[in-house]
């Protein structure tokens, strides 16, 4: 039975007219296209800090949890603007279980329905993003994961760590792990209007979600 539940998060979309490259900018409350863009640009090297920011911390965490032990409230990391909480759970046999999650900000940008500019959204809506993994206390390997990002897409992934066999299923494909070795997939995707921070996050959770996906890992979080 896969001790991950699979979860999916709803994120409103919102069309733009790729047709306007220089949208009028009308006042401080609106907002031309390339406001709008420039303000969800994420930047490579901040998820390669990310990311190794994420798992020197998990590692911190896996050596101050003592054996068959958990944590009994969050530890709290920050990525970029985003604070970030972290679960641990050494209680099961052979396996490490990690869940991490995290809530920013959904669409903060919205075509009203009429010229060429885009409205900044009051109060937007939280959206949570999570990264549930089970790590193999004997080779550090992934055996299931649970991706859930800010964009709406969820992705299941087992491996049989007898076989070495993986699969993996969800409303939105970043990589298949049958195919390359995880390496990301090209894949076209609607994620216009959010902000930088949460589009940040969903980058660091799906790189090292991708990185522990491959055949042999580069990454050990138990060691």
């Amino acid at each position: 039975m896969n001790i991950l539940a699979a979860s999916s998060l709803n994120s409103p979309k919102y069309q733009m007219n790729k047709s306007y490259s220089s949208p009028s900018f009308r006042g401080d409350r609106l907002y031309s296209l390339k406001e709008v863009i420039d303000a969800s640009v994420v930047a490579k090297q901040d998820v390669a800090n990310g990311v190794e920011k994420l798992v020197n911390k998990i590692k911190f965490l896996n050596k101050i949890v003592g054996v068959n032990d958990k944590t009994s409230k969050p530890v709290v990391t920050q990525l970029g603007d985003a604070l970030v909480y972290i679960n641990m759970d050494k209680t099961l046999k052979g396996k490490t279980k990690i869940n991490i999650f995290t809530d920013t900000k959904g669409v903060v940008f919205r075509y009203p329905g009429y010229g060429y500019s885009y409205e900044k959204v009051e109060n937007p809506q939280l959206e949570r993003q999570c990264l549930d993994i089970v790590i193999s206390d004997k080779d550090g390997r992934m055996s299931q994961g649970l991706l859930s990002t800010i964009d709406g897409s969820c992705t299941n992934f087992e491996r049989d760590l007898k076989s070495g066999k993986r699969s993996a299923e969800g409303r939105y494909f970043r990589f298949n792990p049958n195919i390359n070795e995880c390496v990301d997939q090209k894949f076209e995707m609607n994620d216009f209007g959010y902000e930088k921070s949460g589009l940040t996050i969903r980058e660091i959770f799906k790189s090292l979600f991708a990185k522990l996906s491959l055949v042999k890992p580069d990454i050990n979080l138990t060691k």
